[in-house]
């Protein structure tokens, strides 16, 4: 027998949210409030997540927080494999990946890519850089999402994605530990998604059709409506 209902739901779902293709990778970009905002993402993704994560915190230089030490704070958090990235490396599904101090991160042909190109945004590594880079290897299967942060780094990578067919993300201001990055996301590129970070991990399941969490369609779907009803009033 033809349930109405299910076919319903799916066309609804359908018709607002936008699915990749093909597997999807994910970048994801943070700078003030981000280690608290990664630990969060890293200990809520299930153990068996199939997609790449990369994941690039602004640090200032001579920090003490380092690539190394980071990579040690968020597998403490995770069974997915954490990792500083190598140059030249294949990129694979389950894998998350951080970049080296002081050297910007992209992917060519599947494979890590470090640039000693100047500062960009004022920062290296730059969330602008990787996300350009990712837009240009992965067209539409690139999922860039913009978290906690001050100042506009990634803005003009998230165009970029946009430009290329994937989907942008960005973390609601309000809910931001430092709303003025996923402000001006918001509203300078008008992103496929908004939403709170609580919610993102079940944006990251639902866009790679992993069912781990109960409600993550629905999620999906608010993101994308609240998403659009900004575009409308940012008009």
């Amino acid at each position: 027998m033809v349930c109405w209902r299910n076919i319903w739901m799916e066309n609804q779902v359908d018709s607002v949210v936008r699915y990749p293709e093909v597997s999807p990778v994910f970048f994801i970009g943070a700078s003030l409030g981000g280690v608290k905002a990664f630990i969060h993402l890293v200990e809520n993704l299930p153990d068996d997540f199939p997609a790449p994560v990369f994941l690039l915190l602004h640090r200032i230089k001579n920090s003490d927080i380092k690539a190394g030490d980071m990579r040690m704070v968020l597998q403490a958090k995770t069974r997915l494999t954490v990792e500083n990235a190598v140059e030249g490396e294949v990129v694979r599904s389950g894998h998350i990946y951080l970049p080296p101090d002081n050297l910007h991160i992209g992917v060519e042909d599947n494979r890590i890519k470090f640039y000693e190109t100047p500062d960009e945004s004022y920062w290296r590594p730059a969330i602008d850089v990787m996300f350009k880079s990712a837009a240009r290897e992965y067209t539409d299967r690139t999922v860039a999402i913009l978290l906690t942060g001050n100042l506009d780094d990634g803005v003009q990578g998230l165009r970029e994605t946009s430009a290329q067919g994937g989907i942008t993300v960005a973390q609601s201001p309000e809910d931001a530990y430092a709303p003025y990055l996923p402000l001006n996301a918001v509203m300078n590129d008008h992103p496929s998604h908004v939403l709170p970070l609580k919610d993102i991990p079940k944006l990251m399941c639902e866009l790679t059709r992993h069912p781990h969490f109960d409600d993550q369609e629905s999620v999906a779907i608010e993101s994308a409506k609240v998403a659009r009803e900004l575009k409308k009033k940012l008009k």
